[in-house]
C-alpha cells in the first residue's frame, strides 16, 4: 500500500479532507494511506515552538530545522521529501503520473510563516513544487491537491477504469482539455444537447470528441499544443 505523509502544524486539515474524495477511497481500498504529522510533537520547547525570528531581520517567522527534521527522522521508512513551495518548480499531470508510477513513500513538508529554513531544504528535500504563481498562508492546500492528483490516477480508486486516462492533460486527450461533456435533460435552456451523442455511433462520438477537445485546448489552452515539426 502506498504511504504519503503530511508533516504540519495544523493536521487536522488533513485529517478532515480525508473524508472524502480520493483520499477516502484509496484508504477505504486500502490502496494507499495518508497520515498527517503534527509537527509540534517534535517542538523545541515545551511551550510548542517550531519556529523563530529570521536572522538578519525581517517579517514574520522562520520554520526551525529541527524539528522538521526530527518528523523525518520519525518516519518508518525514509521518504521522498517534497516541499509545497512558491519557489519550486509547477505541479503537472506528468508529475502526478510520475510520482503514482513510484511506489517509494512520500513526506510532505507544509510551509508556513514567512518560510522554511534553508539548511533543511538543503539537507532533507528531494523537490520542491508549487501550486501556481500565488502565495498561500500555508502548505497544506497545495499538498493535499498533489496528493489527490496522484491517488486518483492508482488503480482502483476512481469508480470507472478510464476516467483518470480520458480527463484533461492526459494521455487520453493528448496532453490538451477534455473535450465539452452533456448529461440529462436533453434541452436546457433552450441549447440542447449535440445530435452527435444521441447517435449511438461510437465512431462519429469519438472522432467528435477529439474533434471538441482540440477546439477547446486551441481556444483556451493553445500553450498545451504540441508544435508539429516541419518536413522540408
Amino acid at each position: 500500500m502506498r504511504s504519503f505523509t503530511v508533516i504540519t502544524v495544523h493536521p487536522a486539515f488533513i485529517a478532515a479532507y480525508a473524508r472524502f474524495g480520493a483520499l477516502s477511497a484509496a484508504a477505504a481500498k486500502a490502496v494507499a494511506s495518508v497520515e498527517a504529522i503534527d509537527l509540534r510533537d517534535f517542538a523545541v520547547d515545551r511551550h510548542g515552538s517550531v519556529d523563530a525570528p529570521p536572522y538578519g531581520g525581517g517579517d514574520g517567522m522562520v520554520l526551525r530545522p529541527e524539528p522538521l527534521q526530527a518528523a523525518i527522522a520519525s518516519l518508518p521508512q525514509k521518504p521522498v521529501v517534497i516541499l509545497t513551495s512558491p519557489a519550486g518548480r509547477p505541479w503537472t499531470q506528468r508529475e502526478a503520473e510520475a510520482m503514482a508510477a513510484d511506489e517509494r513513500p512520500v513526506a510532505f513538508i507544509c510551509g508556513r510563516f514567512a518560510g522554511v529554513d534553508q539548511r533543511f531544504i538543503d539537507a532533507s528535500v528531494d523537490a520542491e513544487f508549487s501550486c501556481g504563481d500565488v502565495v498561500l498562508t500555508g502548505g497544506e492546500l497545495p499538498a493535499l491537491m498533489m496528493i489527490d492528483s496522484v491517488l486518483r490516477l492508482l488503480p482502483g480508486v476512481l469508480g470507472h477504469g478510464d476516467s483518470a486516462v480520458n480527463d484533461s492533460f492526459a494521455a487520453g486527450c493528448q496532453g490538451g482539455l477534455e473535450y465539452p461533456l452533456y448529461t440529462r435533460p436533453a434541452e436546457f435552456l433552450g441549447r440542447k444537447v449535440p445530435e452527435v451523442l444521441l447517435s449511438g455511433d461510437h465512431g462519429k462520438i469519438s472522432a467528435w470528441r477529439q474533434e471538441q477537445a482540440m477546439l477547446r485546448t486551441t481556444r483556451l489552452r493553445p500553450d498545451l499544443l504540441v508544435p508539429k515539426h516541419r518536413k522540408d
